[in-house]
């Protein structure tokens, strides 16, 4: 009996304390003494043992005295952020981003690089290489670094060990080792549409439901149920980019036809017209009739793709991905035709755009190791 108390009173120290730090997280401004007993419900002599944990370990600091109208002035206290970050790397067919996160998931450092995958053991290198020379060139401890994630735009079989397929890297069967062996940290590896849902979710803190749509050369999606996330039995939910929305018989990156990727690819507004993506958008917005015509087709398909989404899952549907910095602009146009067809009387406001941009892979994979130490503390 006397072990089971003891064992529950140090898990009652461990709510506390992660309750003091989570108060402290979601905090705009510092924090007293005082203001922590009295917004959680805690005696300051379990308030003040926890503060000195907290401290001891580098995870709060003093902020400064507050203004009183009498008596001696409260010393406040504040996150700090940087004592612990982690790393995000996503691997796309041409590039490679990198992005370091601090605990508050400000993205402290970022780089892109040119570098075409190529399933070989130079590729590998290179992006081990790259790691070690982004983690220099940014002064980054990696006495601090929780851990390195990596995402790709694929099916993860992590229980054995294997990427099962990337159909734009023409990849099948990989094994997952092969990415992993190279980097001497903890190693994380995620389908990057997960990995940016969940950076989205942690970006939009008031849903507890969420369906992700990823748009960018390869379009996928994630869903987030009470602030987890639904894989699928197969790893496979949320594969947005691949259900059929037409027949016309439009050919997809999956060898099947008229997958919503199909259309909404970015390469539609780029690729097919030898353009990039920025002056797709510059010639919209100067009236070029050409873009204009690919552009509505493409909202046009756009929109049912998010309706689909909403009539199957019935909660907020954020789109993130390299579209949304662009999306902005022409969001009450698909907003209205998502008011449309809606088969109730949903007038759109369900729609929101990523936070995160074409960041938002990289900082969701890394996101995997600050929640987890979040959880730890």
């Amino acid at each position: 009996m006397a072990q089971s108390r003891k064992i529950s009173t140090a898990e009652l120290r461990r709510q506390n304390r992660n309750n003091i730090y989570r108060y402290f997280y979601d905090a705009q401004t510092p924090k007293t003494k005082q203001d922590i007993a009295n917004d959680l419900s805690l005696s300051l002599p379990t308030v003040t043992q926890n503060l000195r944990e907290l401290m001891d370990a580098g995870l709060i600091e003093y902020a400064g005295l507050i203004d009183s109208n009498g008596g001696r002035r409260a010393r406040s206290m504040q996150m700090c952020a940087d004592v612990q970050f982690a790393v995000g790397i996503e691997l796309s067919p041409k590039h490679i981003r990198l992005a370091a996160v601090n605990l508050r998931a400000d993205v402290i450092a970022y780089e892109k690089i040119a570098c075409p995958f190529s399933n070989d053991v130079s590729y590998r290198q290179r992006m081990a290489r790259a790691l070690e020379e982004f983690l220099d060139r940014f002064s980054l401890d990696r006495g601090r670094l929780l851990g390195v994630g990596i995402t790709l735009p694929g099916i993860i079989d992590e229980e054995n060990g294997m990427i099962e397929v990337v159909p734009v890297f023409g990849l099948r069967k990989m094994r997952l080792s092969l990415l992993t062996e190279l980097l001497p940290y903890p190693v994380f590896v995620e389908n990057d549409a997960n990995a940016g849902g969940f950076a989205e979710w942690w970006n939009h803190a008031s849903f507890e439901t969420m369906a992700y749509l990823f748009i960018g050369k390869g379009v996928g999606g994630a869903l987030l149920i009470d602030g987890k996330p639904y894989v699928g039995v197969q790893r496979r939910s949320a594969e947005f980019g691949h259900m059929c929305i037409a027949s016309n018989g439009k050919g997809c990156s999956c060898g099947r036809h008229d997958c919503l990727e199909a259309y909404c690819s970015t390469a539609r507004l780029s690729d097919d017209l030898d353009i990039s993506v920025e002056d797709f958008f510059r010639g919209l917005h100067e009236g070029n009739e050409q873009y204009f015509a690919v552009w509505k087709n493409y909202l046009d398909a756009l929109s049912v793709g998010i309706n689909n989404i909403r009539m199957m899952m019935d909660c907020p549907v954020v789109v993130g991905g390299t579209i949304t910095p662009y999306l902005e602009e022409y969001l009450p146009d698909l907003v209205a035709r998502l008011s449309m067809r809606s088969s109730f009387d949903d007038d759109g406001s369900y729609l929101h755009l990523g936070r995160c941009g074409d960041r938002a892979n990289c900082v969701g994979v890394a996101l995997h190791f600050i929640a987890d130490f979040m959880k730890s503390i």
